[in-house]
Parts: C-alpha cells; structure tokens; sequence
C-alpha cells in the first residue's frame, strides 16, 4: 500500500512537471508568434531568471548568452548601444539592414494597434446645434491621427531642410544615392546623441580629412603589398578638371586592382620631356623601380622621348 501511494505520488509530481513543461513551451511559442517581437526569432531562451519576464537568451547568430528581456534582444541584435549588452559581432550591414526594417514594421504594428477607432454616445438634437456635424463638442473631442501617432510633420520639415542642402549649396542629386549619406541620417535617427551637431567647416577640412585620410591608407595595405609578388603597370595621361587645369595622373594597376597615385598640376609649366621625365621618375622610385613591368602613356612626341629615357635609366622597365 505504501509502495503505491509513493508511486502514485511520484507519477503526480512527473505529471505536474510535464504540465509546466508544456505550458512553458506553449507561452514560449506564443510569444515567438507574436508579431510585435518578431527578434524573438533569433534567440533561444534557456530558461526563466527571477520572472518578470525574463530569461536566459542565447543568440542563434553568434552564440552569445545574456539574461534580461525583449529589451535586451533588440539592443544585441540592432546593435543598440546603452542597454547593457553587446551587440552581436556576427551581424554584418546587410543583415542589420534586414532586421531594423523587420523591427520597424513591428512597431508601426503596435502603433496601428493603439489607434483604434472609439465609437460615439448618441448626443440628444438640442445638443446637435452646439456640436460639429460628427456629433462631438469640439472643445471635448480628442482625435489620434495618423500624422500624430507617426510624427508625419517633423518628418516633412527634416525633408525640406534636407532638400534646402541640396539646393542651396548646388549639391548633384546622385549625392542622395551615396551610402554614407544613408547611413549618417540612419546612425543619428537610430540613436540618440543628445546636443549633437554635425561636424563644421574646419572640422571636415583638417581632422575629419586628415584622419579618413590615414583611413583609406591603411585600406590600400594589401594592395601595396602585393607589388612585388605580382608587379605593377604605371598608367599616366594628361587631361583638364573642371577648372580647365593641366593635369597629369599617374595610377599603379595590379591584378588586385587599379589604384590611384598622385595628380599634378601643370598649369603653369612647359610640358616637355625634362618635366614629364622628372615627375615620372619619383613615381618610379615611390614604387619601387623592381615592382614595375611597364609604363603607359598616350602616343605623344613627347611621351616617346621620355620612354626612351625612362628605358635606358631603368632597362628592367
């Protein structure tokens, strides 16, 4: 009898157990269905810590594990900083693109959701005479808009000031199609810098300049690299910016790619064989004279006479 009564007891506890075990599973799929948290999707919740809602998460992208809410998966995966969570480091531009646009569409659901239309109590007609033809006191009647719940109208006044830029300064309208143009409005508007302003006219012409500088340079590394595992052709023509200055380019070409090198300014200069073979001596020697198969230039008099030179100082050229 006493055999019994553990087995039974044990059989109720193992029946209690599968029962919260589904009712967890359950809710845990009910809140992954819910399309105004659709990042749930790329998480995995381990288990509850200290309820309220909140878990143990697993990032399915990277593996990462952190406690705390729906808060915190967003933060993680859109890379939201001041929430207390790193941002994944597996979710490149392209995928964070996709999963802002994903969240984004959510909330405008949960905004809809808020904006429910309220029916009306039927007014008497003496009342009539005082009110709008909607049957409400005007000085009573609270509406919620589209334009209100979306903030249609600073949207509007941020494209026109946006626009006035362009207009005012002459700026080509391809400029819109640039990337980075995208992404700086997008940075600022997904995260909040309190009392920021944009960089200004000195700041964009020294530091800003001097330090994308440094940064393109250290993008041309490989390249410049591999110059002597698979050596260079130098390409140079002349022609006229639109300021109709004389200009000869000189670029380095490789298999990785072409690369531009240096223009200069022959304006005000007697473009003869002494000048051109001067400057195309210094590209030779910044190059480095064992890296470069050969150089090309335009049929010119004058490019055939620095040939010869170039050839008889270097004969590898």
């Amino acid at each position: 009898m006493r055999t019994r009564l553990r087995c039974d007891a044990v059989s109720g506890a193992s029946a209690v157990t599968r029962h919260e075990m589904s009712a967890s599973s359950h809710s845990q799929a009910k809140e992954q269905d819910d399309d105004t948290k659709p990042l749930w999707t790329y998480v995995t919740k381990i288990k509850s810590v200290g309820g309220g809602g909140n878990y143990e998460i697993k990032c399915n992208i990277c593996d990462v594990s952190f406690n705390r809410s729906y808060t915190r998966v967003r933060a993680h995966l859109l890379k939201i900083t001041g929430k207390g969570v790193r941002g994944c480091q597996k979710i490149k531009n392209a995928k964070l693109i996709d999963l802002k646009k994903i969240d984004n569409e959510a909330t405008l659901r949960v905004e809809k959701s808020k904006t429910k239309p309220v029916s009306l109590p039927p007014v008497s007609t003496q009342h009539q005479m005082n009110t709008n033809t909607l049957g409400v006191d005007p000085k009573k009647r609270k509406t919620l808009t589209v334009e209100s719940v979306f903030n249609l109208q600073a949207r509007d006044t941020l494209d026109h000031e946006i626009a006035r830029m362009f207009y005012s300064s002459g700026l080509p309208f391809h400029l819109a199609r640039n990337p980075h143009y995208r992404k700086a409005f997008a940075y600022a508007a997904n995260n909040y810098i309190g009392g920021y302003q944009p960089p200004g006219y000195n700041k964009l012409r020294t530091t800003l300049l001097q330090n994308e500088r440094r940064h393109v340079e250290n993008l041309l590394q490989p390249i410049k690299k591999s110059w002597s595992r698979e050596g260079v052709s130098i390409v140079s023509d002349g022609w006229s910016d639109p300021q109709r200055r004389s200009l000869i380019n000189f670029m380095v070409v490789t298999e990785s790619g072409p690369m531009f090198l240096k223009a200069i300014n022959c304006s005000d200069e007697i473009k003869d064989k002494d000048f051109i073979v001067k400057h195309m001596r210094e590209v030779i020697m910044e190059v480095g004279p064992s890296n470069i198969v050969q150089i090309v230039t335009n049929n010119a008099v004058v490019c055939k006479a620095t040939g010869l030179i170039i050839e008889a100082q270097f004969p590898s050229i």
